[in-house]
């Protein structure tokens, strides 16, 4: 039987995605055109532009809370050591510590959408895309979903492919 194999160090950019801005500005778009054709179609009475105007202050609202999200989105690197995640800020030499490992809660192979929980602070999302380095997304990927070699101290890896033994040399039972 072989040795697991364990991911490589890599580091990895993340920010603001250009694909999940055009999504929300075409959803906006849409948004828009429904409110636009409410206002020309359904306008007879007075009630029902009240309604219309109200729908497209929800979608100036609406609208405006997807922009702010999607421009404030974290700018950085994400990186594997090959025993810790850092998330490093576009700023030199700040990086913080994460606690665990991502958690991937959406791949669709070309992204995907990790949560990662830093020493201190909030949960960070990341949306991670393919086309922000190419080169480096297999490696990326063999990161996030192979386990983390763990070592206590004085002992070997603890992630090991040959069968345990006790102390008289017979394989133990599991």
């Amino acid at each position: 039987m072989r040795a697991p194999s364990h991911a490589p160090a890599v580091r990895y950019p993340y920010g603001r995605s250009r694909a999940l801005g055009c999504f929300l500005a075409a959803v906006a778009a849409c948004g828009l055109g429904c409110i636009v054709a409410w206002l020309l179609f359904g306008t007879a009475n007075a009630a029902v532009a009240i309604k219309a105007a109200a729908g497209l202050a929800l979608w100036f609202f609406c609208s405006a809370v997807a922009w702010h999200g999607w421009r404030s989105m974290p700018v950085g690197h994400l990186a594997w050591d090959g025993a810790q995640w850092l998330l490093e800020d576009p700023a030199p030499g700040r990086h913080r510590g994460v606690q665990g490992g991502p958690q991937a809660h959406l791949d669709l192979q070309a992204g995907i959408l990790l949560s990662l929980q830093p020493e201190q602070g909030r949960t960070a999302w990341l949306w991670l895309e393919r086309r922000a380095d190419p080169l480096q997304w297999p490696a990326l990927r063999r990161a996030i979903y192979s386990p983390a070699r763990v070592q206590a101290p004085g002992m070997t890896e603890t992630m090991s492919a040959t069968p345990s033994r006790r102390d008289d040399g017979a394989p133990t039972q599991t």
